[in-house]
């Protein structure tokens, strides 16, 4: 199917699947990232599609589907918002650091999905560039950008709630 009818079927559906996807998730943020999943899946097999019905019914399945599994995420890990956000100022001993490093890793593990876990770690830990990361996830910068963003903020906000119980 040629790019602009794809294109032009994702932005006439785009206002009904932002709302079905709000509808589940409860967050604007993690609707609009299911938005752009889904679209990154109808290019990735555009190939195979040669109707525009075809290219709708793809759309309002897969949005209808990261929708709910997000929710089931969110449930399974659910964050409480925090006012503040901000890492704590840690200056103690490398014990004290090598015990707040596994308490990070374990937060990462537990309430990142996995290709957000891979984002962080190969931004943060391997040093990949932005552009990088778009390109071997089939995203854009901006959308990795978000990501990170998104998964730091996580972090911390677990991190904070934890450290003050």
């Amino acid at each position: 199917m040629k790019k602009e009818l794809l294109t032009s079927v994702f932005e006439r559906l785009r206002g009904q699947l932002f709302s079905r996807a709000s509808s589940v998730v409860q967050n604007r943020d993690d609707a609009q990232d299911i938005l752009q999943d889904a679209f990154v899946r109808l290019w990735s097999s555009r190939v195979d599609i040669n109707r525009t019905d075809h290219a709708e019914g793809l759309l309002n399945v897969t949005v209808r589907n990261l929708s709910i599994d997000c929710y089931r995420r969110s449930q399974d890990h659910p964050t409480t918002s925090l006012d503040y956000g901000y890492d704590r100022d840690d200056d103690s001993e490398s014990n004290d650091r090598e015990e707040v490093l596994e308490q990070v890793n374990d937060i990462i593990s537990r309430h990142l999905s996995p290709r957000d876990k891979e984002i962080l770690l190969r931004r943060d830990r391997d040093g990949w560039e932005f552009e990088e990361l778009a390109e071997e996830y089939s995203l854009t910068a901006a959308n990795v950008r978000m990501i990170v963003a998104r998964a730091r903020r996580t972090v911390r906000e677990i991190y904070n709630q934890t450290a003050t119980k």
